[in-house]
């Protein structure tokens, strides 16, 4: 995304049409309803981004999809924030490789964003994201655990922390667009 799609998407949520706030509730429905019905944390907070903010391509959604679940099932860095800095860094970092400042500062936006996550959740890590919405944690790489994931409610919990981030996301990189911009 470049300010010049910016634009548009600031004309298309400041017009009668959608308020800025009813596209941070799309988002975070979306995603939320994705991760419900679909699965794959990281998918489903990248998918509505790129929907509904015009970000990123179909190798960056695919690529997104392995991430799901602390990082391939192995409940690390929660894959809804790897998804959320994805996408940052699709609107933050430069497209040239020699570009310090660039990189810089999308590194910096990324720390922010990260604290912001970690404020809200508690933690960056799946393992303690789910211990603290489900009472323990679940290996979903491990059938059984899987199963008794889903029974205690994995998918009614995980679609809030998805929807959550997607939003906060949406916001992050609004509110990053805009003071570039202005």
């Amino acid at each position: 995304m470049n300010c010049n799609s910016f634009s548009s998407l600031k004309e298309k949520c400041m017009s009668g049409k959608q308020s800025r706030n009813d596209l941070l509730d799309q988002i975070e429905k979306t995603a939320h309803d994705y991760e419900k019905e679909f699965h794959g944390c990281s998918r489903c907070v990248f998918k509505p981004l790129q929907e509904y903010l015009d970000l990123g391509d179909l190798p960056a959604f695919k690529a997104s999809t392995p991430l799901a679940a602390g990082i391939a099932m192995r409940g690390e860095t929660c894959g809804a924030l790897v998804a959320g800095l994805m996408a940052i860094g699709i609107v933050t970092a430069s497209e040239q490789f020699e570009d310090v400042n660039a990189f810089t500062n999308s590194l910096a936006t990324g720390f922010r964003f990260a604290r912001k996550f970690e404020k809200e959740f508690g933690t960056l890590s799946c393992t303690k994201i789910q211990t603290n919405r489900l009472g323990k944690f679940y290996n979903l790489a491990d059938p059984e655990q899987y199963k008794a994931f889903i029974k205690v409610g994995g998918y009614i919990e995980c679609p809030k922390v998805v929807g959550k981030t997607a939003r906060m996301t949406a916001e992050f990189i609004l509110d990053y667009l805009e003071k570039k911009k202005g």
